[in-house]
């Protein structure tokens, strides 16, 4: 079964390779792709959703940090 990741992947490592080879940054990649997620999310999600989003992924940025749970 074919997943979103499997369709983006490729895509992306291409971007990434093309702008390599033009000297561009990985960074300035990474900021349009995030540009182009906001703009994507949106389409069809509240501001609060997506901040809610990007404050869960934030807090989540280093790896050598565990993962707290929630219990029920």
């Amino acid at each position: 079964m074919t997943t979103v990741r499997d369709i983006l992947t490729p895509h992306l490592d291409a971007a990434l390779a093309e702008a390599k080879e033009k000297k561009m940054s990985s960074d300035a990649i990474a900021r349009v792709l995030f540009e182009q997620a906001l703009r994507i999310w949106k389409e069809n999600r509240s501001p609060e959703d997506i901040r809610a989003e990007l404050i869960e992924a934030a807090d989540h940025l280093d790896p050598d940090e565990d993962f707290m749970f929630m219990r029920p």
